[in-house]
C-alpha cells in the first residue's frame, strides 16, 4: 500500500482531486498576483516609484513587452495595482499602499505645509479652510457615533526588585538612563524600559493597527494581549516561577490614545489637516492619516488614567460609570 501511494503519476495523467492538497491549488491560483504585488511593494519601498512593464521583464514575470502590458492591465482590473495620473511609461503601484502612495505623490506636486493648513495664497487657504470645515461638520462628526472606538499607544508601569537592574545586559534607552529591550507581538511593537529603582515602564506602538473597543469579545482580546505583554517580560527575565513580574492586575495604565477613524478620500491629504479641538474637559486631535490602502480622518484623545489596568479599561468601556463617579 505504501509503495503504491508513493508511485509518481505519469506526466500525462490527471491527478484525482481527492489526492490534491486544496490549499496548494489556492496557492497556485494566486501566485502570479502575489508576485506582482510583492514586486510593486519592494520597488516602491526602494525607489518611491511604481513599476512599469520593464520591471516585469527584468524580474522574469513576463517574457516580452506585450505580455508585460497585458499582465499589468489584468492586475489593474483585479485591483492588485492602481495607476494614478498619466506618465510615460505608465507606473503602477500596489493597492495595499494606495493611501501612502497618494500622500507621497501629492506632497511632491502641491506645495503644502505639512503641519498645518496655512498656505501662501490667501484664496487657496480660504478654500482649504472651507473644505475642512464642510468635511468635519457634514461628514466626519455625523459618522463618529457609528464607528468603533480603538485604543493604542498604551503605557504601563510596574515594579520589580531593584537588584535585577544591575544584572541586565541591555542597551541604554535613547530617552533617559533606563535600560531597554523591544519585542513585537502581532502588529504591535513593545518596548520595556528598566530603571535602577525597580520601576519598569512598558510602551506599546500600534497606531496603524489599534485595538478595537466595541464588544466583550474585544475586551477579552485586549486582556489576552496584556497577558502576552506580561509573558514576554516573564520569558526575558527567566521568571519561571512568576515571582519577579507582578500579576497584570497590579500593573498601572499611565497613558493611552483613544481614537475613532473615518475613511475619507485620499485628496483630503491636500489639506494637511492637523488641529486640536477642546470639548468640555477633553482635548482631541484631528488629523488625516495614511493607513496602507485607506486614508482616514482620525479623531484622537490622549488619556492619562494612572489606574490599575483593569480599572482603567473598565472605565473606557463604560464611560457613563466614570461620569457618575465624578
Amino acid at each position: 500500500m505504501e509503495s503504491s501511494e508513493n508511485t509518481p503519476l505519469e506526466s500525462g495523467e490527471n491527478i484525482p482531486l481527492g489526492l490534491v492538497d486544496q490549499s496548494f491549488i489556492a496557492r497556485r491560483r494566486y501566485t502570479k498576483s502575489d508576485e506582482i504585488n510583492d514586486l510593486a511593494i519592494n520597488h516602491y519601498r526602494r525607489t518611491g516609484n511604481g513599476i512599469t512593464f520593464e520591471n516585469l521583464l527584468s524580474s522574469g514575470l513576463a517574457h516580452h513587452k506585450k505580455q508585460a502590458r497585458t499582465t499589468l492591465k489584468h492586475s489593474l482590473e483585479r485591483k492588485v495595482l492602481f495607476a494614478p495620473g498619466n506618465c510615460r511609461p505608465q507606473q503602477y503601484y500596489p493597492v495595499c499602499l494606495e493611501s501612502e502612495v497618494m500622500k507621497r505623490i501629492m506632497s511632491k506636486n502641491i506645495p503644502i505645509q505639512p503641519t498645518g493648513i496655512t498656505h501662501s495664497s490667501t484664496s487657496l487657504s480660504n478654500h482649504h479652510e472651507s473644505t475642512i470645515i464642510q468635511t468635519l461638520e457634514g461628514y466626519i462628526l455625523p459618522l463618529l457615533p457609528t464607528v468603533p472606538l480603538h485604543i493604542h499607544n498604551m503605557h504601563f508601569k510596574l515594579t520589580i526588585r531593584p537588584e535585577y537592574y544591575t544584572e541586565l545586559k541591555l542597551k541604554q534607552w535613547e530617552k533617559n538612563n533606563g535600560k531597554c529591550f523591544s519585542e513585537i507581538i502581532g502588529t504591535t511593537g513593545i518596548t520595556y524600559v528598566f530603571y535602577a529603582n525597580g520601576t519598569v515602564e512598558v510602551y506599546t506602538k500600534s497606531s496603524n493597527n489599534p485595538h478595537k473597543l466595541e464588544s466583550e469579545y474585544d475586551r477579552s482580546r485586549l486582556l489576552t494581549f496584556f497577558g502576552q505583554v506580561r509573558d514576554r517580560l516573564i520569558t526575558f527575565l527567566a521568571d519561571i516561577h512568576e515571582r519577579i513580574v507582578p500579576d497584570i492586575m497590579e500593573w498601572e495604565l499611565t497613558q493611552c490614545d483613544i481614537n475613532k477613524d473615518i475613511k475619507v478620500s485620499d485628496w483630503l491629504q491636500f489639506t494637511g489637516l492637523k488641529i486640536h479641538v477642546k470639548h468640555l474637559d477633553h482635548l482631541f486631535r484631528v488629523y488625516i492619516k495614511s493607513m496602507g490602502k485607506d486614508t482616514v480622518c482620525r479623531v484622537e484623545e490622549i488619556k492619562h488614567p494612572k489606574k490599575k489596568v483593569i480599572e482603567a479599561i473598565n472605565e473606557i468601556f463604560n464611560p457613563t460609570n466614570e461620569k457618575v463617579a465624578k
